[in-house]
């Protein structure tokens, strides 16, 4: 930080008095501050998480292009909002808001809700409070920007190009880890390199080193969801086997260097349909809305 810099931090403490940490990467912030300066994250969402002055864990969403991330987290928090036997969700800012009413208002007009662009200042950060209950820990929260798929695989090929992938990445406790069904069923082995890519990134990530200098398994839990299983019952039936036969490098990587893993299956419609028009642009169009396996990862990543 040059000279000017410095003048201008310190006029400005001096000015807001009050600062605190970001949330996702513990850079110091000052009280009237928009976004994180570090990892772009609003400062509205760390004050909502001192302000409620309990210990929480820290969940977030990760997922390639085209795995489904927008639609399974805008159900996510819908179906938590409404609240289950064990969960209650609070989504706690406007943006969170707006992907889970832009999800629903889009499937229940037989439609998908608009790509992810990759430009990081149009990604939306999403913040959802859970009371757990019969927990003593009762708070976790769900923090995950909603990243572009393109952008967290140029990540993988590129450490360091979007900072923010490695600071949400560090800082959770647990990580839903969304894998397309069919790319898996069709592709396996694309989709099985690319899986082992993020895992390699995550594990890398919350690595230690144990006695002698020897590597000791990750304890982040990591729940990988295949996504869009209405299409693929090969998945629903048994995620794990279907995991073993389609992506064996990437379950063998899992058993090597991770403490807690488990294969879901999910989908957020009971069918779709495919819809060509005369240029030869095809379009997927959800029928009717059927959520099924979105929240019990998330239960089992805080059990």
């Amino acid at each position: 930080m040059n000279p000017i810099e410095q003048s201008m931090t310190s006029v400005r403490f001096l000015a807001e008095g009050e600062q605190l940490k970001c949330v996702c990467c513990d850079t110091s912030l000052f009280k009237l501050d928009g976004f994180c300066s570090t990892c772009q994250a609003p400062t509205s969402l760390s004050r909502a998480v001192v302000d409620r002055a309990a210990p929480s864990g820290f969940i977030s969403v990760l997922g390639a292009s085209g795995a489904g991330k927008t639609v399974y987290l805008g159900m996510l928090l819908d179906m938590l909002t409404k609240g289950t036997r064990e969960l209650q969700g609070l989504p706690n800012n406007s943006l969170s808001v707006a992907v889970q009413e832009q999800t629903i208002s889009a499937l229940e007009n037989r439609q998908f809700p608009e790509k992810t662009p990759n430009d990081i200042d149009q990604w939306n950060w999403l913040h959802c409070e859970l009371n757990v209950k019969k927990r003593r820990r009762g708070f976790f929260d769900i923090i995950s920007p909603d990243f572009a798929g393109e952008a967290l695989s140029y990540e993988l090929e590129h450490p360091g190009t979007f900072p923010v992938v490695d600071k949400v990445i560090r800082k959770s406790e647990g990580i839903v880890f969304l894998v397309d069904s069919m790319q898996v069923r069709d592709n396996g082995r694309d989709e099985d390199f690319f899986a082992m890519k993020l895992a390699t990134y995550i594990n890398n990530a919350h690595s230690r080193k144990g006695a002698f200098g020897s590597k000791k398994k990750a304890k982040v839990k990591l729940a990988i969801v295949f996504t869009k299983c209405d299409s693929c019952h090969e998945a629903v039936d048994d995620p794990q086997a279907f995991a073993n036969a389609n992506m064996p490098g990437f379950t063998k990587y899992l058993e090597r260097n991770f403490a807690a893993f488990k294969f879901f299956s999910a989908s957020v419609v009971g069918s779709t349909g495919t819809l060509v028009d005369r240029l030869g642009r095809i379009d997927q169009i959800p029928f009717h809305v059927s959520p099924h396996g979105i929240i019990e990862p998330v239960e089992w990543l805080i059990s």
